[in-house]
């Protein structure tokens, strides 16, 4: 597609920036980030740059170039390599997950790493990430998505089961954003802002945008027994996991009457499946969740 003329202006923006930067702080890298980076902008977006310093400096000013905002963040290279030091592995267990929190906290700053765009050289490096270092930011990325999806599947049960109806309505218009960015995620896109979702959805179109999907109408009276509308949600995010964990093992038996109601949603850390409702947790194997994905697929065609 040809780039918007609004896209256009503020690429140019980014490069005379960048340029001055480089004349005010000598040995630094200045990094295009965000959306901008990924080709996404509208006609008041701002410019946001990472300057990546020797050592610690005072914070940028903000400026204007041709009437457009530029925001400019200060790190330094030290910094950023503890940025990069998490996404060297997929490290979070069942049973320890301390670094999941870590990275959670500092999800939108490995975020910047993913779509940064260097716009000076970079010492001793051909990319920002290594094809690796990109693939494990999916996986905290999808892991993190999934965490919210689960999260909000349980104010969903909470709700219907207190009979707060509309109030479930809400969250279930969240949960169809978050399903669609876990979707957009394990396609290969970084985690930007839900505005940017119908962009992302589309990147392999031919058209510009495309609407987030909805989930299928609820039936809060019934949510807590076999809810084929919930379905959806769970064979989509399975999809979306095994669209970065993928298996050919053969599906085992599992106990679908279980494990197959209302608000059970997967998961997959680094040792192995599992899937969660609330503060319940269920290890899977490979085989189980085969199975497991391939009932809820069926429910959600019904």
């Amino acid at each position: 597609m040809t780039p918007s003329p609004w896209l256009t202006a503020r690429l140019k923006v980014a490069e005379q920036a960048a340029a001055a930067l480089t004349d005010e702080y000598c040995d630094a890298g200045v990094w295009l980030v965000g959306a901008l980076a990924e080709g996404l902008a509208h006609q008041h977006s701002d410019v946001d740059l990472l300057l990546i310093t020797q050592g610690p400096v005072a914070e940028p000013r903000s400026r204007l170039v041709h009437g457009i905002r530029v925001d400019i963040r200060a790190v330094s290279a030290a910094t950023v390599h503890d940025w990069r030091t998490l996404l060297d592995q997929f490290t979070v267990t069942r049973d320890d997950i301390d670094t999941f929190r870590t990275v959670r906290a500092r999800l939108s700053d490995l975020t910047l790493l993913r779509t940064a765009r260097p716009l000076t050289p970079v010492p001793n490096r051909a990319e920002v990430l290594a094809t690796g270092q990109q693939a494990t930011y999916q996986r905290w990325a999808l892991a993190d998505r999934c965490e919210v999806a689960a999260s909000l599947a349980e104010d969903l049960l909470g709700l219907a089961q207190t009979g707060l109806y509309p109030h479930a309505d809400l969250v279930w218009e969240q949960l169809a954003r978050v399903v669609a960015q876990a979707e957009t995620v394990a396609a290969g896109a970084p985690l930007l802002g839900e505005k940017w979702l119908p962009s992302l959805l589309s990147r392999d179109d031919a058209d510009w945008f495309r609407p987030v999907p909805a989930l299928p109408e609820p039936r809060w009276l019934s949510a807590t027994a076999h809810s084929p509308f919930f379905a959806s949600v769970q064979a989509r995010l399975a999809d979306a996991l095994l669209a970065l964990w993928p298996t050919d093992a053969a599906p085992e038996p599992v106990d679908e009457a279980g494990l197959g109601g209302f608000g059970w949603l997967p998961q997959r850390y680094s040792d192995g499946w599992f899937l969660r409702r609330g503060d319940a947790r269920v290890p899977l194997t490979d085989g189980r969740m085969r199975a497991w994905h391939q009932a809820a697929a069926q429910r959600a065609r019904t």
